[in-house]
């Protein structure tokens, strides 16, 4: 966690830093165009996902606790369903972020985007936000990867208990 919090840091960094370099030029409205795609595709992920959370988790649960006491939970027969349930989980964070990113970014343009401060470092503010508006876009990408995978592997525990009980019926 902290490894990948230092990854996104360095990709913010380098991206403000290439943009400032080579003195990218974009429209407003071109970058609100692009965030509200962007807004969209997180809240279709976390509002998704968050259904997915609502059937799997009493699952896993129900592994963990038994009746009123906690036990040990042994997770080796359903590892590929905690693994899915971690990577829904972190992809309805990380939509989570990338709204919550782009709602600040908004409001900070409503806030400042009129002020003498604003003006004299537009280069700088305008940097930083396609810096951001990027990095939120390869954590969404990442977000969308994790929810492919997870159904991945949610389609092929449903063929391997198919298939299972397939071979017990002819047993």
């Amino acid at each position: 966690m902290t490894m990948r919090l230092l990854i996104y840091a360095v990709l913010l960094v380098v991206f403000e830093c290439t943009y400032l370099y080579f003195n990218v030029s974009y429209s407003l409205s071109d970058l609100k165009n692009y965030t509200d795609s962007l807004l969209a595709a997180a809240g279709m992920v976390f509002t998704i996902m968050g259904i997915w959370i609502a059937f799997l988790y009493p699952n896993a649960l129900k592994r963990i606790v038994d009746q009123e006491t906690v036990k040990v939970a042994d997770f080796s027969e359903t590892l590929s369903e905690t693994k899915r349930l971690e990577q829904i989980v972190a992809s309805v964070l990380k939509s989570g972020l990338t709204i919550i990113f782009v709602l600040s970014l908004y409001l900070a343009k409503v806030i400042f985007s009129h002020t003498q401060f604003y003006t004299v470092h537009a280069p700088i503010f305008k940097a930083t936000a396609l810096a951001g508006i990027t990095l939120m876009s390869w954590i969404q990408v990442e977000s969308i990867f994790s929810v492919v995978v997870a159904n991945i592997m949610f389609i092929n525990d449903l063929h391997k208990k198919r298939e299972d009980r397939q071979m017990d019926s002819e047993i």
